[in-house]
């Protein structure tokens, strides 16, 4: 690997804004979360196959695995934007173009963490719909959107904003 800079990379007032939304969708998960352990039947669907219908069933308390999960991917997606040197680049790194490629990895890692947060928080909510009879499961559109969060958006925004960033 080549020696990259390691340059301070200044936030601007949107990426403050994005972060702050990143950091309070985390604390909605867990605020749903806990609501639904205060809220929701003893037993709760804890799987559901790929057409989103449970097949499996389980104690409440299970729900907290995942508002634990997104935070231990959040935390990771986060150590990953302080260090934006050691991740990997579709270009090599230079001077020259580090603050800009910098700088969008960082954006990258934070719109993940929005996108995986938003999944976590979907699944938490359709969960309890589907705890307390008000749905039958996650519905069809479920993985999708997932895939769309997770992937396809910030995947397309990241290659646009870096062809950008490479001059």
């Amino acid at each position: 690997m080549e020696a990259r800079p390691k340059i301070d990379v200044p936030q601007t007032a949107a990426d403050h804004a994005t972060e702050l939304f990143a950091w309070s969708a985390l604390v909605l998960l867990w605020g749903l979360t806990i609501w639904g352990l205060f809220t929701l039947p003893a037993t709760i669907p804890v799987h559901f196959n790929g057409a989103g219908v449970p097949d499996h069933y389980g104690e409440k308390s299970s729900l907290l695995l995942l508002p634990l999960v997104a935070t231990v991917l959040f935390a990771a997606l986060t150590a990953a934007g302080k260090f934006p040197h050691v991740l990997n680049y579709p270009a090599e790194i230079t001077p020259a173009n580090a603050l800009g490629q910098y700088r969008e990895a960082i954006r990258l890692t934070r719109g993940l963490k929005i996108g995986m947060v938003l999944v976590f928080l979907l699944l938490v909510f359709q969960t309890g719909q589907t705890a307390t009879g008000k749905t039958a499961g996650l519905g069809a559109w479920f993985m999708p959107v997932t895939l769309g969060l997770l992937f396809l958006l910030p995947g397309l925004w990241y290659w646009v904003t870096i062809s950008r960033a490479r001059a």
